[in-house]
């Protein structure tokens, strides 16, 4: 799934907020093997490349409430799964599509969903960077198409601010753990609905 954090400026959780804006690289991965099983994903978003989205399935899959729902939120691949993926190549072929548009219409969906969920659910500006990371980012075809989607926002891949970007979900369970054996709080209360600040987990000593 794709999800945006948004925060005033780095280190400052105050104002932040976080959601799912939808499916993320999930549907181009099951679009991808539904028509070549020996495909795990659009290697290098080459099939995208080769393709044209299609408006009007674009326009009928944009129309799933989810995207209209406000944050907090959060989905899956129980929405966004294979069952979706199927529809949407079925809805591509039915237009008159090709496979390879079918990758593109996915490929387009995300780009699109992401860059709604910004503008219209968070207070960035145009001169705000972007910084992504993830499955996406690996994708030249998706990335070139999200960058010119926000222009004149900057796109800047997360590893080159930071480190590699593989490691990011150890490195925050390792700081969610840190907060928790110091007693503070560790989640936001603006992207998961809690009532307030909680101490997550438990620890057992041996």
């Amino acid at each position: 799934m794709a999800n945006v954090t948004w925060v005033p400026r780095r280190g400052v959780t105050e104002g932040a907020l976080a959601f799912d804006t939808g499916p993320g690289v999930a549907v181009i991965d099951a679009v991808t093997r539904r028509l070549d099983p020996d495909a795990p994903y659009d290697r290098e978003g080459e099939r995208a490349r080769r393709g044209t989205p299609a408006p009007r399935v674009l326009e009928t899959l944009l129309a799933d409430p989810y995207f209209g729902q406000p944050p907090p939120k959060s989905t899956g691949r129980e929405r966004f799964g294979i069952t979706f993926a199927d529809r949407l190549i079925e809805l591509v072929k039915t237009n008159g599509g090709s496979d390879n548009d079918a990758v593109a219409t996915a490929t387009a969906l995300s780009v699109e969903t992401i860059a709604r969920g910004i503008e219209r659910w968070t207070p960035a500006a145009v001169e705000d960077e972007l910084v992504i990371s993830g499955g996406g980012a690996r994708n030249p075809a998706l990335v070139e198409l999200l960058a010119g989607r926000v222009r004149p926002r900057p796109v800047v891949l997360f590893d080159q601010l930071f480190f590699d970007g593989e490691a990011k979900e150890a490195v925050a369970f390792a700081f969610l753990g840190a907060l928790t054996l110091g007693g503070k709080p560790g989640n936001l209360p603006s992207a998961t609905g809690a009532r307030g600040p909680r101490l997550l987990g438990h620890i057992t000593p041996a």
